[in-house]
C-alpha cells in the first residue's frame, strides 16, 4: 500500500469512527478521544478529546471516566478541577477498577483533589484494589499496617499484604518486608504465615470444587 492510499484508508476509518461516535458508540467515542489526545493518526487536540471521552464516561465507561478524571485533574482539554477530578475518580473505583480504587485510596489518605483526609475510607479502597491483587494498594495497605499512623498498627496483616505486594511485583515491598521481619516475634511471623497458607488453601479448594 502506497503512503496516499494507506492515509486514505486512515481517513476512512477516522471518519467511520466518527459517524460511530457521533450516533453514540461509546467503544468509538473513547477510541477517538484516546487518538485526539495522543495525536495518533489524527491532529492532537485535548479539546476533542476530552468531548468524545466525556460522551464515553456518561455512558458508564470505566476506561472513559478514569480517563477524564486524569484530563480533569491535569488541565489538559478542560479547566483543571480538582472536584471533578475526584468525581470521575470515584465514579471509576466504585465500578470495579482497582487502578481507581488505589487511586481514590491514595485520594483520601493524603487529601488530594479536594478530598477531605480520611485513613479509614483510604484503607477500604486500598482493601478493594489490593483484593484484586493490585501490587501498588497491597504494598499502600500494608505500609499503612506496618506503621501504625492514624490507623491501627497491624503487623501480621502488614506481613500478609507486603508478602503479596512483593509476590505481585512491587519492588518496594521486599525491603519493607525486611524491616518489619525486624519487629515481630516469631510468634508473629508463624501466625502471618500459616493464615496466608490457610487463605491460599481454601480458594484452590474453591477453585477445584
Amino acid at each position: 500500500m502506497t503512503g496516499k492510499s494507506k492515509t486514505t484508508e486512515t481517513a476512512r476509518e477516522v471518519a467511520a469512527m466518527e459517524r460511530a461516535a457521533a450516533a453514540g458508540n461509546v467503544d468509538a467515542q473513547f477510541r477517538l478521544g484516546v487518538m485526539y489526545a495522543n495525536g495518533d493518526e489524527v491532529s492532537l487536540n485535548y479539546t476533542r478529546a476530552a468531548q468524545l471521552i466525556r460522551l464515553a464516561a456518561e455512558q458508564g465507561m470505566a476506561a472513559a471516566q478514569s480517563t477524564l478524571a486524569w484530563l480533569y485533574a491535569n488541565g489538559y482539554g478542560v479547566r483543571q478541577d480538582d472536584g471533578a477530578a475526584r468525581e470521575w475518580y470515584l465514579k471509576a473505583a466504585e465500578q470495579g477498577s482497582s487502578t481507581d480504587q488505589y487511586v481514590v485510596g491514595t485520594m483520601y489518605r493524603f487529601g488530594q483533589y479536594g478530598a477531605a483526609r480520611d485513613p479509614a475510607v483510604a484503607m477500604d479502597w486500598y482493601r478493594s484494589a489490593a483484593a484484586q491483587g493490585f501490587a501498588p494498594a497491597q504494598f499502600a495497605l500494608g505500609r499503612m499496617l506496618m506503621d501504625g499512623k492514624h490507623v491501627p498498627e497491624d503487623r501480621i496483616g502488614a506481613f500478609q499484604w507486603l508478602s503479596l505486594a512483593h509476590v505481585n511485583g512491587s519492588k518496594r515491598a521486599e525491603g519493607a518486608v525486611e524491616e518489619l521481619l525486624k519487629r515481630m516475634t516469631p510468634a508473629e511471623v508463624v501466625r502471618a504465615k500459616a493464615e496466608m497458607l490457610a487463605v491460599a488453601g481454601h480458594q484452590l479448594g474453591e477453585q477445584e470444587g
